[in-house]
């Protein structure tokens, strides 16, 4: 990037909208994951009027060709044009997929785009995305599922949930788990003893099957709702060890569902 940037005062890049802050009256600054550069913080000037040109793909989770202009005495960056090509705006419409989505953005903040992963994480929330946006509303928790497990191979920590990580004996085919402590691994009951968090036989096939699958082929595989709960509650326990803080997205989340239950 720093070469780039040395060579380009202009550049265009995919870009997704990962954050979208208010800046005085009518501007924005917005955080993107582009597809060659990273994470970039840039201001949009104007991006809040209502007739403004970058107002659609200035919001959340928009998908662009982006046009940056990079001054390289102060290192920040200023957005020219936004080619919207995704704007998803059903995505936006419905609380249960906006909440998956920020999730997703906090993780891809809070990991640094992944260290040097930057393409394939671009990649992965772009995929992850566009299914959300067309899958039924009741696919949001695979979703979910899906972005964080692939997350951990990009980031490296995703575990073999075919064997048990402490005495490599492979699973049956009806034999639960446990999800050890952060990040950890995926080791059989008398392994695990009473520690990690419990894994359903489903739920623990469901990752080894999905590992190979495309997006779309995962999201039509369902489990029972306690397998999918569990799987849920061990997949955020593992991302909170890789990213060694805590999620707001899922506090908020949380504190909803606890609301609804009364």
């Amino acid at each position: 990037m720093t070469g780039l940037m040395q060579t380009f005062r202009t550049v265009s890049t995919p870009a997704i909208v990962i954050r979208r802050e208010r800046m005085g009256e009518s501007h924005k600054n917005l955080t993107l994951l582009t597809a060659d550069l990273g994470l970039v913080h840039a201001a949009a000037y104007g991006a809040w009027k209502m007739h403004s040109a970058l107002r659609t793909g200035s919001e959340p989770f928009a998908h662009s060709l982006a046009r940056l202009y990079h001054d390289p005495v102060k290192n920040t960056f200023k957005v020219t044009d936004l080619e919207v090509r995704e704007s998803f705006d059903g995505l936006r419409a419905d609380l249960g997929r906006i909440e998956a989505a920020s999730l997703w953005a906090e993780v891809v903040l809070k990991s640094i785009a992944a260290g040097e992963t930057t393409a394939g994480l671009y990649r992965l929330l772009l995929t992850c995305l566009r299914a959300l946006e067309t899958c039924a509303a009741d696919r949001a928790p695979y979703a979910t599922a899906q972005f964080l497990w692939r997350f951990l191979d990009l980031a490296g920590y995703r575990p073999d949930a075919s064997a048990c990580e402490r005495c490599g004996r492979a699973f049956g085919e009806g034999e639960s788990a446990a999800w050890l402590t952060a990040p950890g691994g995926i080791a059989c009951s008398a392994c695990a003893g009473a520690a990690g968090l419990p894994l359903s036989a489903g739920a623990r096939r469901y990752l080894e099957a999905s590992r190979d699958l495309d997006i779309g082929a995962a999201l039509a595989v369902s489990l029972d709702p306690p397998s999918l709960a569990g799987l849920g509650r061990a997949l955020q326990h593992a991302i909170r060890g890789v990213l060694e803080t805590d999620l707001a997205s899922l506090r908020v989340s949380g504190a909803r569902q606890g609301r609804g239950r009364r």
